[in-house]
């Protein structure tokens, strides 16, 4: 009797939580979905890191301090690395924000180098939209979230991968490794700001590859999807595998 119950309970959290996704990790397209505006916001990236190679050598002809960017020319191989985080000046003004001059800035960056993408492997973005709260029993309308580059599972979220041209020459350049962008963690921006770190409790956590390290809602991770992931919105549905390893088993627009 204990072992049907037990059965049981897994089944349900599999069935009640789900994996919102971006089926391309390209820095151009990242930069230009998640750009600060000036009024308002909706988004405002605090943390990117990226790269276009691994290798470095000789001198850096770019090395900007401000958004963290590095990058080398040599006759044998480029590079161009990225490791941004949001700074602020001493009365809490935003220095080095990733909005349209900082996005230009970038991009320039980027063509000194000769490199025509880079691969997001991290990134934090503050999204403002009170939905999220409402979904999640959550009065707050800011929120922090975290996606990180991972390797594709099977053919079904790799063939969604291959459906976008952009991705065609990450693909090509990282010698045709698939990679996927989860959305791992999502806490309201309050509790970060006032609550031990110790002590958050996470709307979605999801932090390693058995069913029990997956706490993603399935009605909070489609509205991510569909509000905020635009054309590369990809939703994940997991089952147990062996020893309670999670299983595509499939993945949907």
């Amino acid at each position: 009797m204990e072992s049907d119950n037990l059965d049981n309970n897994l089944g349900k959290i599999i069935e009640e939580h789900r994996v919102a996704c971006m089926t391309t990790n390209s820095l151009k397209e990242i930069l230009k979905l998640f750009q600060k505006e000036d009024k308002d916001p909706t988004y405002n990236i605090t943390k990117l890191k990226a790269h276009a190679s691994h290798s470095q050598e000789d001198t850096p002809i770019v090395d900007d301090e401000k958004y963290g960017v590095v990058g080398y020319l040599d006759k044998r191989i480029d590079s161009f690395l990225i490791d941004y985080k949001l700074n602020f000046d001493e009365d809490g003004n935003e220095i080095n924000p990733i909005d349209k001059k900082g996005i230009e800035t970038i991009k320039k960056d980027m063509n000194k180098v000769g490199i025509e993408d880079a691969a997001v492997e991290f990134l934090r973005v503050l999204i403002k939209d009170p939905k999220i709260g409402q979904l999640a029993g959550v009065n707050e309308e800011l929120f922090h979230i975290t996606l990180i580059s991972d390797p594709v599972d099977s053919d079904l979220d790799r063939n969604k991968i291959k459906e976008h041209p952009v991705n065609e020459y990450l693909i090509r350049e990282y010698g045709f490794k698939y990679r996927i962008l989860h959305t791992k963690k999502l806490i309201d921006r309050k509790q970060e700001l006032t609550v031990p770190k110790t002590q958050h409790k996470y709307i979605i956590y999801w932090t390693g590859n058995t069913i029990y390290s997956l706490k993603s809602p399935k009605k909070v991770a489609r509205y991510l999807k569909e509000v905020h992931y635009g054309e590369y919105k990809l939703l994940k549905r997991y089952g147990v595998g062996s020893e309670d390893t999670l299983v595509l088993l499939g993945a949907d627009r």
